[in-house]
């Protein structure tokens, strides 16, 4: 029983990530307010990692494992977007295919590196800290955001390790993270007001590309990279606080959570058609196009979210490996 709990538990966190990735693909950000519109963005992507950070592991198998779950549909989607692309949009571009990432697919490839990097950084004394050293050091490498998603898989690095050495501590396995989280949770009160008052001044005076990772430093770099470090800091503090407070109860972001691959891959598709189809003047009524686009989140990541679509999109994956890979 404790196993489900602990289940539900991460895949609400998912749940919740998954469907604050729906929103803000389908642009609701820009009608919203700054510091509103800022927040999400430090918040959701975090979550994901985070969790895929809990529930990865370090064996003879997970390499192969990362591979067909991650890789493969990472070139499959690749070549279906940009065939997608071709037929909807009419824009024909197969350059740099695989090379360069196709909006939300970079997500697949960074998580891949990141599973291939952990039992090598896992065997350094401070492995959070070299992976936080690398997130800032990265932005001052001129590397385009879309190149392998390479930009944010260091930047997202040391949010994932702390969900894997999270699950250690827990697990009464002493890590380098081990004596921060005590300490985070015997001052978790103090620590989480602390936290989300600078959230709230930070939101509100950085501009938003600054949480994503995506671009290099431009300007004063002493500044940009004091900046990055104070966002890396303030999305670890948000996961270990959604970690502390977030429900074991099985809900509607349960099932979010669960099936959260299915909706990240497919989701991406109706945003296209969305985005061509729909009347660009309903967005000069902001009232009505923030209600749209509240009811059309959730009700793409409700579908996307059902059993049957994981079931078939797994099956579709499953085969296409099968087709390349010899059988273990």
């Amino acid at each position: 029983m404790e196993f489900k709990e602990r289940i539900n538990k991460y895949d609400n966190m998912k749940g919740i990530g998954i469907f604050l990735v729906v929103l803000v693909h389908l642009d609701i950000l820009n009608m919203i307010n700054h510091t509103a519109n800022n927040i999400i963005q430090l918040i959701y992507l975090p979550l994901l990692f985070f969790v895929a950070g809990y529930f990865s592991k370090i064996g003879p198998d997970e390499g192969i494992k990362s591979f067909k779950r991650l890789f493969i549909p990472y070139l499959i989607f690749t070549i279906i977007t940009r065939l997608f692309n071709w037929f909807v949009l009419g824009k024909f571009d197969f350059s740099l295919i695989f090379f360069k990432t196709d909006f939300a697919l970079w997500f697949l490839i960074a998580l891949f590196f990141m599973k291939m990097m952990l039992p090598i950084v896992d065997r350094f004394r401070y492995p959070i800290t070299i992976s936080i050293i690398c997130a800032l050091i990265i932005g001052f490498i001129p590397l385009e955001s879309s190149i392998l998603g390479l930009t944010r898989c260091f930047g997202f690095f040391p949010i994932f390790l702390v969900g894997f050495y999270l699950k250690q501590s827990k697990n009464n396995i002493q890590t380098p993270f081990t004596k921060i989280l005590n300490l985070f949770n015997k001052h978790y009160k103090i620590i989480t007001v602390l936290i989300i008052v600078a959230t709230i001044i930070v939101c509100y005076y950085f501009d938003f590309r600054i949480f994503t990772f995506r671009k290099g430093y431009s300007g004063n770099m002493l500044y940009e990279v004091i900046k990055r470090a104070i966002v890396l800091g303030l999305k670890i503090g948000i996961v270990l606080i959604f970690d502390k407070f977030m429900t074991n109860r099985q809900s509607l972001l349960t099932q979010f959570g669960r099936n959260s691959m299915a909706i990240y891959l497919l989701h991406c598709y109706i945003r296209v058609l969305f985005k061509k189809y729909i009347p660009h003047s309903i967005a000069m009524n902001k009232p009505l196009w923030i209600i749209l686009i509240l009811v059309l989140t959730f009700i793409i990541t409700y579908i996307l979210s059902r059993d049957v679509v994981t079931k078939y999109l797994n099956k579709f994956t499953d085969g296409i490996y099968n087709l390349i890979a010899k059988p273990i």
